[in-house]
């Protein structure tokens, strides 16, 4: 019996070796590279990899933070952004977007290069103070989280547009807002990279893991 678990342990140490090359092979993190959404042309090289060479960006939008300092898309150009839109009145799935939010500032908040990015989709009602405020509520840093608000049209024509997600007004139901659940995040260059439930806590532990890869990404 002693020879026969020697014999199986000595199997295992063969094994386990390969086997742990083989994983960090094909799903190490040196290989996990996010996609890049909307990608118009690529090329192949002699390794036969494909780099993603033009894709859809984020365009250009200037608005007013929660503090009424103008907020241009320049001034996130570098910088890894996750971008969501609600509104402060949202009765529903906005304050679980806004919670979960929370969970992923606190994790890159000593991140230089990592930026929230709240829209307001109801800018009439949500003024410079009231974001003022529902930060504040929040705990939102502001060096870090952004809320911003403007006109109406630029800020839906963003989303739809820019983002790919809804963002309108129910006009069955007045004061009421059509908008995604969804957070987007955004690399260094502009791109989208990846559509997160924000709703959905493992949807934003897959997020939180996914902005790290990015930043290996760009480290490499």
């Amino acid at each position: 019996m002693n020879k026969i678990i020697k014999t199986g342990i000595l199997v295992l140490l063969l094994v386990i070796p390969v086997f742990l090359f083989q994983y960090f092979k094909f799903f190490g993190k040196n290989h996990y590279k996010l996609p890049v959404f909307f990608a118009t042309d690529s090329v192949l090289n002699d390794k036969g990899q494909y780099t993603i060479t033009e894709a859809h960006e984020i365009p250009d939008f200037s608005f007013r933070n929660q503090d009424g300092v103008e907020i241009k898309r320049e001034k996130f150009k570098g910088k890894i952004l996750v971008v969501d839109f609600f509104f402060s009145r949202c009765p529903g799935i906005c304050p679980q977007m806004t919670n979960q939010l929370i969970r992923v500032q606190e994790k890159f908040k000593q991140e230089p290069q990592f930026q929230i990015l709240s829209l307001t989709v109801d800018p009439e009602y949500d003024t410079v103070s009231v974001l003022k405020s529902y930060a504040l509520k929040y705990g939102a840093i502001p060096e870090k989280w952004n809320f911003l608000t403007g006109r109406k049209d630029s800020i839906y024509a963003l989303a739809q547009k820019g983002f790919f997600i809804t963002a309108m007004e129910d006009r069955d139901r007045p004061l009421e807002f059509i908008h995604s659940e969804k957070l987007v995040l955004v690399d260094k260059d502009g791109r989208i990279r990846g559509y997160y439930d924000g709703t959905d806590s493992e949807e934003v532990d897959r997020l939180i893991t996914e902005i790290q890869v990015l930043q290996y990404e760009y480290s490499n």
